[in-house]
């Protein structure tokens, strides 16, 4: 928690490649490793630009993306996403509190463009049901999520491939002094 109680939030920023859902999955590995609660979608890179999106509480993984169109109605780019999956995710973020730390990747030009992907995230963040949350956002949209964050105590940490590996204790040493927020 922020100073003032309300939610502290992380948005962890950089350039395509650096390491930023790897500093996510590292963080939670030793949050959880610690005792601490974890929660939020992880979004992970396969081979061809194939992504999945992972539940971080159970593991669940889905299929996020598609190389052909087929029902998919949804475009950004090079990649056809699937509703279905960000009807799951969007379940899965809407059961996710209370937790210690919640991460969210990413909230990108769908969410803060476009208004759809993981739009639960938004007003997940406005809750003061976590320790702590990391968001990553795409450099360019950085101003654009903090005019749509809620917290005032929001710290930027932007990922580099030489601060990559000692990110995940200073995000989990931040957990530590935000107050554990206890299951029911």
């Amino acid at each position: 928690m922020g100073t003032d109680g309300s939610p502290q939030i992380v948005i962890l920023t950089g350039e395509r490649g650096t390491g930023k859902t790897t500093v996510c999955e590292r963080a939670i590995s030793l949050a959880q490793s610690q005792g601490r609660t974890c929660s939020g979608i992880i979004t992970l890179r396969r081979s061809h630009d194939i992504l999945d999106a992972r539940d971080v509480r159970s593991g669940r993984v889905r299929r996020l993306t598609f190389e052909s169109d087929g029902d998919v109605t949804l475009r950004l780019g090079p990649y056809r996403f699937d509703p279905e999956t960000f009807a799951w995710g969007n379940e899965v973020l809407a059961n996710a509190l209370p937790c210690d730390l919640l991460v969210v990747d990413e909230l990108g030009p769908l969410e803060l463009e476009r208004g759809v992907g993981w739009t639960a995230a938004l007003g997940l963040l406005q809750q003061s049901s976590f320790a702590l949350a990391v968001v990553v956002v795409r450099p360019g949209l950085v101003a654009r999520a903090r005019d749509l964050l809620p917290a005032e105590d929001v710290t930027l940490l932007a990922v580099t491939q030489l601060n990559r590996g000692s990110l995940p204790p200073v995000i989990v040493d931040m957990v530590k002094l935000g107050k554990s927020v206890p299951s029911d």
